[in-house]
């Protein structure tokens, strides 16, 4: 106990490496003496303070020891904890899950204050996620718990996250009065000076936090001096040691936003660009796709300070880098080798087990059998969220590959280089669609629609091609389908790409819903090279191998799967064919190394709310994105012959994640899938065709436009990957 006080006390003066020192030696009494309530409130100490290292991997892994650790299980104060770090990771959803599920442990351990830290968790998790009204709202509760508890502190911290939201609502809504804006940041700066007087642990952190708050509302009131002048007593940077990750991103955000109001641009840009170095050093220590992508999260705001401020230049090569900057900063990042873990491994593969029992008893009249495939369909969503838990636990191997960002000069001098009318298309999705279209004489910036209506045009695409897929649906019905899919591609396509006149192979790069449009399929596309990206990605991705080796599998279920699977092997001379029992997960994973071209044949799923369990089903049950994690493609062109595989969800900070995204992360120079359900009978006539394409050195998008240009009706294929000169394939 007295190294336990002895550490708290170090805590509030800011000196971690004392916090870190008097936990490992109270943890080691407690060993000593077997006392398991002291060893895990020590457990769970050190992981607080290896969070507030940075090290999120090891934060969670004591936490969660801690509470396994503790008698009678996890109780609500140590879930409050692991929900911090969550949401301090990008994980928002994840972290108010897991406060929602700590209610009823804090009501029955009758613990006041840590019911008051939750709501402040509740109330910051609702700020990232944009729920302003909901996060004033818990943490003005959380302040007034706080303050009938006598934690001044505490309380202080609450009120700064009700500010918070409450300049959320402000930006959101506009038409503040000036007088109003400027009242509100001097209150957030009273705040500021009260809580200085509380030391330089949490009372520093809480005045860096309401005076960036400050400085915002004065730039809201177009009070630029004001703003400048509460922001030259903010300190240039903060220490990693002593501020959480959100704040530090914050506090770059604000700074650029000074620069910018100001006029001085190298300065924001210098602000922004340390704002990515900081994102950049903690994707650099988390150790799965999944936690690289929920950091962008914290990185939403700064990205879209750097566009604003570009924008207002005009220039439309600004506008480009800026964009670029804030996409590149998660999109490509990927763990090159994640450690060998057993236990992650076994929760996958009793997930898969679990969920093809659910789906065997799921065909059965009997009622016991169907309620029996209920339940094992909740024990395999609960095992992959225990294997999702698991894989934000790994520590970081071989570390994480950091891709530079394009510039518009460096674009355009690719496309010189390969003096061809390639063109590349980068789109902006706000309530307009903007697009910047860049070629070799320059680039150019054009306001094109209305987001609304052309997102609707893409759902109602969408919903045709799954009638077109339905091989139940009679002959009339299909035709009436076929004609509305394609007048809204041809509405798509006056809106999207005829205003900007592309002559020849097209490069797209967009976020949301556009990522997931049939791009390829449109009018003007019709025998076009067309790709995709989430971001302009000009890093050179060479061919797999020195011959061409295929991987080709095909699943359980489908009609043609194994003829299309035959077709594709003849295609190549050195083809593995993996069909029946043979087309395992395990079999298919392992294959998939050393390859140059991967084909799979089988039912696809895209999960929207847990998009790394995306999967393709294979012979003993699903093959999901999360245990391809790691897996080095090398340069593999990958075809999905699956429905709804090319689709992505976006996490906050509009980051897309799906099976897709995932492989092109590990490697893959392409990928070829569905965005919308396919049918086999067009699946079996256009993949042999695509690999022949391929087999003769076509690039995967120009394979992709001539295997589908003889068919009569819209095929929701699309190819995946970065702007590249694709050389042929090795004879």
């Amino acid at each position: 106990m007295l190294h336990i006080n002895r550490a708290a006390a170090a805590l509030e003066l800011g000196d971690l490496t004392a916090v870190v020192q008097d936990h490992e030696r109270a943890l080691h009494h407690a060993r000593m003496v077997g006392n398991n309530r002291y060893a895990a409130f020590a457990l769970h100490n050190l992981g607080w303070a290896r969070y507030l290292q940075g090290n999120f991997p090891a934060a969670l892994r004591q936490l969660e020891a801690a509470a396994q650790l503790q008698p009678g299980g996890p109780d609500g104060w140590s879930e409050v904890s692991r929900a911090q770090v969550l949401l301090d990771a990008g994980l928002a959803t994840e972290a108010e899950r897991v406060l929602a599920d700590s209610t009823t442990l804090l009501v029955t351990d009758d613990l006041t204050g840590e019911r008051a830290d939750a709501l402040l968790g509740r109330a910051r998790c609702a700020v990232l996620l944009q729920r302003y009204d909901d996060a004033a709202r818990s943490a003005n509760q959380s302040r007034r718990a706080f303050a009938r508890m006598g934690n001044t502190a505490w309380s202080q911290q609450a009120q700064v996250v009700a500010l918070e939201a409450r300049l959320g609502a402000d930006r959101e809504r506009g038409s503040r009065r000036r007088s109003t804006l400027r009242g509100r940041s001097e209150s957030a700066l009273m705040l500021a000076d009260d809580a200085e007087r509380h030391g330089p642990g949490a009372g520093a952190a809480v005045a860096v936090a309401a005076r960036l708050l400050a400085v915002e509302w004065a730039l809201l009131a177009g009070e630029t001096v004001r703003a400048g002048e509460i922001a030259g007593s903010l300190p240039r940077r903060l220490r990693s040691e002593a501020s959480p990750l959100p704040l530090r991103v914050h506090h770059q955000s604000v700074l650029a936003q000074v620069a910018f109001a100001r006029g001085d641009r190298r300065a924001g840009l210098r602000a922004v660009r340390r704002g990515h170095e900081i994102l950049a050093d903690h994707r650099a220590r988390v150790g799965s796709v999944d936690a690289v992508t929920a950091a962008a999260a914290h990185g939403g705001r700064l990205a879209r300070v750097d566009v604003e401020a570009a924008m207002a230049t005009g220039r439309a090569r600004a506008v480009f880098d800026a964009t670029e900057r804030g996409r590149a900063a998660f999109a490509g990042a990927a763990r090159v080798r994640p450690p060998s873990d057993p236990e992650l491994a076994d929760l996958l593969v009793r997930a898969r087990r679990a969920g093809e029992e659910a789906r065997e008893l799921a065909t059965s009249t009997e009622a016991d059998e169907r309620e029996g495939s209920a339940r094992r369909s909740a024990e395999s969503r609960r095992l992959q969220e225990q294997a999702r838990r698991r894989s934000w636990q790994l520590p970081v191997s071989a570390g994480v590959l950091q891709p530079l960002p394009a510039t518009a000069a460096a674009t355009i001098d690719r496309l010189r280089r390969a003096a061809a009318e390639d063109v590349v298309v980068s789109y902006l999705l706000t309530d307009r669609i903007m697009a910047l279209r860049v070629d070799a004489a320059g680039v150019r910036m054009a306001e094109l629609c209305a987001a609304d209506e052309l997102l609707e045009l893409v759902r109602r695409v969408r919903r045709d091609t799954e009638v077109l897929a339905n091989r139940l649906i009679p002959p009339r019905m299909r035709e009436v389908a076929a004609a509305s899919a394609r007048r809204s591609l041809a509405r798509i396509d006056e809106m999207l790409l005829v205003p900007l006149e592309v002559p020849g192979t097209l490069h797209v790069a967009a976020r949301g819903e556009l990522l997931g449009a049939p791009w390829a399929a449109m009018p003007s596309r019709r025998g076009a090279a067309t790709s995709v990206n989430s971001w302009v990605d000009l890093h050179t991705v060479e061919p797999a191998a020195a011959a061409a080796r295929a991987v080709v599998v095909a699943g359980p279920d489908l009609t043609a799967a194994e003829d299309e699977a035959k077709l594709v092997a003849r295609v190549w001379d050195d083809a593995l064919l993996l069909t029946g029992p043979q087309a395992t997960c395990e079999a298919t994973g392992s294959a998939l190394e050393g390859a140059s071209v991967v084909h799979l044949a089988a039912h696809g799923t895209h999960e929207p709310d847990n998009p790394l369990f995306s999967s393709v089903r294979l012979a003993d049950g699903p093959l999901y994105a999360h245990e391809l994690d790691g897996t080095d493609l090398g340069g593999a062109v990958v075809v999905l012959s699956a429905c709804e595989v090319g689709r992505a969800s976006s996490r906050i900070g509009g980051e897309p994640l799906g099976l897709t995204s995932v492989l092109l992360r590990l490697g893959a120079r392409a990928v070829v899938a569905a965005v919308a359900p396919l049918r086999d009978d067009v699946a079996a006539r256009v993949m042999p065709r695509l690999h022949v394409s391929l087999r003769e050195g076509l690039g995967p998008a120009a394979a992709l436009a001539d295997a589908a240009a003889e068919e009569a009706e819209p095929v929701p294929l699309v190819c995946f990957g970065p702007l590249s000169l694709y050389r042929p394939l090795p004879p």
